[in-house]
């Protein structure tokens, strides 16, 4: 009778039917950081291995279709997926979801919800590095999530993602590089005091990320800092900039309300603010 019953349900009831057993199950294969995520554990486990979750299946990056990895759909913003796309795995990679607003928050939670649901033993969330008593808003999604994933019961392992050397014009205001040219003295007003930041390149990110991931133990229920090895000022950057484009180029602190009138049309003004 039990058998009869179990027959006449639909496949849906049973999501872990769908998809095969796979040690590894990444989110977000496709962006900046879970690119290199990825080709680094591509280099290290066999592809038969890993599973990506997309929320469009049908339109995998070329390297992920050559790759011969399972592509599962899981969408963020439709918790409904993610069990069937987090079944059948042992470690799950939660790529932090592309916004700074809080409302990422319950899109974390959900996918936690969903790794719980699915049986996932380990969940790696992909945080911010010096995240403990930030003000600023991409931090406050970041440390809800921790806490939420912490408290879930699961097997965790936080990585907290140093700054990318790459996105060194935003620390600067400068949001669009053409600013940068031209001829004379040129300078770049920011709000914030000359602090020192461990930049890190996004391809050691992702190969220490990656490292961490197949790891076979050594970082359960443990929170794992990436950076660089050397601080560097802003001031430092200008200087090494101003030394490229042969040209003077000054950092000058400013107020926050001349900041903003200063970038008024260049990003949303709340961004600009901050909390």
């Amino acid at each position: 009778m039990l058998c009869r019953q179990l027959d006449s349900l639909p496949t849906s009831h049973f999501p872990s039917l769908h998809v095969k057993m796979v040690k590894y199950v990444l989110t977000g294969a496709t962006g900046v950081l879970g690119s290199r995520i990825f080709k680094e554990l591509l280099q290290t486990v066999p592809a038969s291995d890993i599973a990506v979750s997309l929320y469009n299946p049908s339109g995998p990056s070329e390297e992920i279709r050559a790759s011969g990895v399972e592509v599962r759909h899981g969408d963020y913003t439709q918790p409904s997926t993610l069990v069937t796309a987090f079944s059948n795995a042992t470690k799950l990679l939660i790529i932090s979801y592309p916004s700074i607003s809080l409302s990422r928050v319950e899109l974390h939670k959900a996918a936690i919800d969903a790794a719980k649901t699915a049986g996932v033993e380990h969940v790696y969330y992909t945080s911010l590095a010096y995240a403990d008593d930030s003000l600023a808003a991409v931090m406050h999604s970041h440390l809800e999530t921790e806490k939420y994933l912490k408290a879930s019961g699961l097997k965790y392992t936080i990585v907290r993602e140093g700054m990318y050397n790459e996105v060194w014009p935003l620390y600067l205001g400068v949001f669009d590089l053409k600013t940068l040219e031209g001829e004379g003295e040129l300078t770049l007003p920011i709000p914030i005091g000359d602090g020192k930041i461990a930049w890190a390149a996004q391809d050691d990110l992702g190969a220490g990320t990656a490292r961490i991931l197949a790891a076979p133990s050594g970082y359960e229920n443990r929170t794992v800092v990436l950076t660089g090895s050397r601080a560097t000022s802003l001031g430092e950057v200008v200087a090494k900039i101003s030394g490229v484009l042969q040209r003077k180029v000054s950092l000058q602190i400013v107020p926050e309300e001349m900041f903003v009138q200063y970038q008024t049309g260049k990003l949303p003004e709340e961004t600009l603010r901050g909390p």
